[in-house]
């Protein structure tokens, strides 16, 4: 999170569902960049976890988010450099993972 950026007018300030919610919309909407999204949505996720059980609205939701929480750790913006270039995804695939998961996500 940027305190000092006015994109995150709207965050959640206690860590939670809302808050994994919340990155999921903004960067699905393009108000984050993928880039952003991933430096950021692993720590989130960890504060989450942290503060208690995470309350998923559904099953669904909870599997959108766990999906996401694996394309972002999967990830690596030149696959050529790992060791198994086929078992990573780029940036762009998170992205596409993130935009399914926003139907899934409640309110």
């Amino acid at each position: 999170m940027r305190p000092t950026d006015p994109r995150f007018a709207t965050y959640p300030a206690q860590p939670g569902v809302q808050q994994l919610r919340w990155y999921i919309r903004q960067a699905a909407a393009g108000v984050l960049t993928i880039r952003e999204f991933m430096a950021d949505f692993r720590a989130v996720h960890e504060a989450s976890e942290r503060a208690g059980r995470s309350d998923y609205a559904s099953q669904e939701e909870g599997r959108a988010i766990w999906d996401v929480l694996w394309a972002v750790e999967f990830c690596s913006v030149d696959v050529s450099k790992e060791n198994n270039p086929a078992d990573w995804i780029i940036p762009e695939e998170v992205l596409a993972v993130v935009k399914r998961a926003v139907d899934k996500l409640e309110k």
